[in-house]
């Protein structure tokens, strides 16, 4: 992805700079730049938290509760960013605490199965019709990575097709057309076609049938920004995958016990071949996991002839802090409310953009969603790539200045959490209001 100029001039005196508690914010060197950087490459861990796409010092966060975070100077942030996603409950739930405490009590690592990993296990496949096995691992990516060795074993295929905009992880195979340090062979192995292109989807599965492996797909896209498959066009690959012997992979890190209880496959009445799981069944600690038919997932070792192993995959402590989360979201469901204060805040949104005359779309599902600067639909990356970043950059700084925290990339998702307020989706609405009459001022 493409990067911006860091804008000029956002705070222009016209906006009260203060955090949620109305204490002012300065605007003094940030702390990453004076000495993360010095240590962490580019001072993150992760690019997008670089805030390269919106300009401005990247923020150093020291916690969290409920709906806030709080950064290195006090100030506080209402947070549409969630962990990427994983803090459904919000920040600190006291199911995920209490299980954290009475884990660490146990003991950190036991180095062998824990009765947790079978209950998580558990949860996941009851609550997925699609999996009747899981194997964890340590990451979304790692989670993607395994499941298309499985569909390679399973199907004797090398290829892969994937889509333009959906992100599945580093690893060699689901990178080869967006990373340097990949070999060409493995690029060779692995097609992308645009999101939402029926007529691109079946020439591509008919040409290279007999070579491909899977398709994996995120069944709603979350990293190009939130864009919402057509009607019929996941039960189009359905059918089109399971003509040709091709293995079908939902990645549902992002949806999975997002969208619903039953993730993006329960909403859409789709049974995938194999799932990759991550973000929310961790409970905000590092984890993914794959899962699919019991005929499938044995050809995992020590069943089978696919090796994944891990240290820390099924980590005592991310097990108990995602069954706490799991039984928590299955015990006292928050879809209705969280999806309600979704469609509020995208109420309000559109509210203030066209009060300002300033074109947007707003692309939604459940509790996610994204703002885009644009007159037409969003549905594919082409049409998140069209849109006027420049301007997201201005809105997400003035955004910030208001207290209020939103990913630091046009191509990323919203979330609301079960621990948002109307007063907080409120708050939302006003400050983009703000931002959007400064924006239709056009001002420097």
């Amino acid at each position: 992805m493409s990067t911006i100029k860091q804008p000029r001039g956002i705070d222009d005196g016209r906006l009260t700079t203060v955090d949620v508690q109305g204490r002012s914010i300065g605007n003094r060197k940030s702390t990453i730049e004076n000495s993360a950087a010095r240590y962490l490459v580019g001072g993150v861990n992760s690019p997008v938290r670089a805030f390269r796409h919106v300009g401005g010092d990247p923020l150093l966060l020291v916690g969290g509760r409920g709906a806030t975070v709080t950064d290195t100077d006090g100030h506080e942030f209402v947070d549409f960013i969630m962990g990427w996603g994983c803090l459904i409950l919000g920040h600190r739930p006291a199911p995920v605490v209490r299980a954290l405490q009475q884990g660490i009590r146990r003991g950190v690592l036991t180095g062998l199965t824990h009765p947790l990993e079978i209950e998580l296990a558990r949860l996941i496949c009851e609550a997925a019709p699609s999996v009747e096995q899981v194997r964890f691992t340590a990451s979304g990516t790692e989670a993607c990575m395994t499941a298309v060795k499985i569909a390679r074993a399973h199907t004797g295929r090398s290829k892969i097709l994937m889509f333009d905009g959906c992100y599945h992880g580093h690893s060699d195979s689901v990178m080869a057309l967006r990373s340097a340090g990949i070999p060409g062979l493995t690029v060779q192995e692995t097609l992308s076609v645009p999101f939402n292109d029926p007529t691109a989807l079946e020439e591509a599965v008919r040409a290279h049938a007999r070579e491909l492996a899977c398709v994996i797909i995120e069944p709603v896209a979350a990293n190009m920004g939130v864009v919402i498959p057509e009607s019929g066009y996941l039960a189009m690959l359905r059918e089109l995958t399971s003509r040709h012997g091709v293995l079908l992979i939902f990645d549902e890190v992002v949806t999975g016990f997002r969208v619903g209880y039953g993730g993006a496959q329960g909403l859409f009445g789709m049974r995938p071949d194999l799932t990759t799981f991550g973000k929310i069944i961790g409970g905000g600690l590092p984890v993914g996991a794959v899962g699919g038919a019991r005929q499938l997932m044995q050809r995992l070792a020590p069943e089978g002839d696919v090796y994944h192993g891990g240290t820390f995959a099924g980590h005592p402590l991310t097990m108990a802090s995602g069954a706490a989360t799991l039984q928590a979201l299955r015990a006292h469901p928050p879809y209705e409310r969280i999806d309600a204060l979704a469609e509020r805040l995208e109420a309000g949104l559109l509210d203030g953009a066209r009060a300002a005359e300033v074109p947007v779309v707003v692309n939604r599902l459940g509790s996610m969603l994204t703002l885009f600067f644009t007159e037409r639909p969003v549905r594919s990356l082409a049409d998140a790539k069209a849109s006027q970043r420049e301007r997201f950059a201005r809105w997400a700084q003035v955004l910030r200045r208001q207290g209020i925290l939103i990913p630091p990339s046009p191509f990323e998702a919203l979330f609301v959490s079960a621990a948002h307020r109307a007063a907080d989706v409120e708050r939302f609405a006003a400050a983009s209001h703000a931002a959007m009459a400064l924006i239709a001022e056009g001002a420097h």
